[in-house]
């Protein structure tokens, strides 16, 4: 999760140096965007909220797998213990079909989980971004660096994190809730339509199966 942070300081930093470059003035002033989510509570937060679209996705992932195999042991049930060469094709073909079709719901459910999560630290960096730039035009500065491994040395009263973290508990309660339900229903659309697609060709094969009889 450090890594991810350290990720949003790098944007956050250059966002800041690119509206620094419009004003006068060279001053700088420096942030600890790590500690100011531990300090506000977003990284337990968005944490969590990473970790329920995991289980979400999850979930429908499994139920998706659980239909699959519902739908191939049934039509093994229906062509009996004796099933013709033709049969067993359809049937291998079924199988294989819906193993191509769980990896891809797979995929699709570990990159929207990745993207979820870095909504969430986008939204966050956005949130913090003007807090930062207005504190720090209000001591001169036109610059925001972020403490990370990059920095060498600072005076401790270029530091501004306390004050971003201050005026953070003084924004109102906010919620990405809506975004982050957003995402998973599309995915769960993304799965629906795997889903319709299996079954499509699964009555294809059928109709092949009856047709070579």
């Amino acid at each position: 999760m450090k890594s991810v942070f350290v990720k949003a300081a790098a944007v956050l930093v250059t966002a800041l140096v690119a509206v620094g470059c419009g004003h006068e003035g060279g001053e700088a002033v420096v942030l600890d965007l790590g500690a100011i989510a531990q300090a506000t509570g977003q990284d337990e937060l968005i944490r969590a909220r990473a970790e329920e679209a995991r289980e979400e996705l999850g979930a429908q992932l499994q139920q998706l797998a659980i239909t699959m195999d519902q739908q191939i042991a049934a039509q093994q049930a229906e062509m009996g213990e004796s099933p013709t060469s033709e049969q067993e094709a359809m049937l291998q073909q079924m199988t294989m079909q819906a193993r191509q079709q769980l990896g891809e719901a797979q995929a699709q459910a570990q990159a929207q989980a990745t993207q979820i999560e870095e909504q969430l630290i986008e939204d966050y960096r956005a949130e913090i971004q003007p807090l930062a730039q207005e504190i720090a035009r209000s001591k001169g500065a036109s610059i925001v660096f972020a403490d990370d491994s990059y920095l060498f040395w600072y005076d401790d009263s270029l530091d501004i994190t306390d004050e971003v973290i201050a005026a953070w508990r003084a924004l109102p309660d906010d919620s990405a809730d809506e975004d982050v339900a957003e995402e998973l229903a599309e995915v769960e659309e993304q799965i629906e339509v795997l889903e319709e697609a299996f079954e499509g060709a699964q009555e294809a094969a059928e109709e092949d199966s009856a047709a070579t009889e």
